[in-house]
């Protein structure tokens, strides 16, 4: 579609000047990280005043989002849709899909997951097995076409992480979350300590 990837050379991955200027120089339309980077991004932005007017698209996955950063992000770039994914590599990496949109609800706690993208399915499960009710946490599972086969070489992880239900493979993510009356899913965390 004539886009192009760029990428930030090891050298600079832990300076968000570099990063800053690289968005402008290439007008960047759509960014893709890990809230804590874009965080550093906005923080330099909003040091030099700077309205990274080239972004379209915001995508942030793999960690809890601050609850102010897509204010902050809306204070340099209005015009930005802010979008948090979430999901498991095991589930094609992103399996649901959020747009934010402000201002968000004072109660909130966090940016929520949002709901499942196309061909993908959440059920949240608790202790015993059973469908958690509406409000409910439990552990998070993800079903659907972009489930993975499997761990190569591991049946006993296998055996424990997926599993096919009237047809559908499911895979135990390990993550808490509950889903709203509305249906939206909310991510609450970890049930064990593994480092995200």
């Amino acid at each position: 579609a004539g886009g192009k990837i760029v990428m930030i050379p090891d050298s600079e991955s832990k300076n968000p000047s570099f990063w800053l200027d690289a968005v402008k120089d290439q007008k960047v339309t759509v960014w893709n990280s890990v809230p804590a980077i874009l965080e550093m991004l906005v923080t330099v932005a909003e040091r030099q005043h700077d309205k990274l007017n080239s972004l379209r698209k915001v995508l942030i996955s793999g960690d809890w989002i601050p609850m102010d950063l897509p204010s902050r992000l809306a204070a340099i770039n209005n015009e930005a849709l802010f979008a948090a994914l979430g999901g498991a590599t095991e589930a094609s990496i992103w399996s649901n899909y959020f747009r934010v949109q402000l201002p968000m609800p004072a109660e909130w706690k966090s940016v929520p997951y949002g709901s499942p993208l196309k061909n993908q399915l959440y059920k949240v499960i608790d202790h015993g097995g059973s469908i958690c009710p509406r409000w409910v946490s439990g552990e998070l599972h993800i079903g659907g076409a972009g489930v993975s086969s499997g761990y190569i070489g591991d049946e006993l992880l296998n055996e424990n992480a997926f599993y096919e239900e009237n047809g559908i493979r499911w895979y135990r993510t390990g993550d808490m979350g509950r889903i709203w009356a509305d249906g939206t899913i909310e991510f609450m965390g970890r049930k064990d300590l593994q480092v995200k």
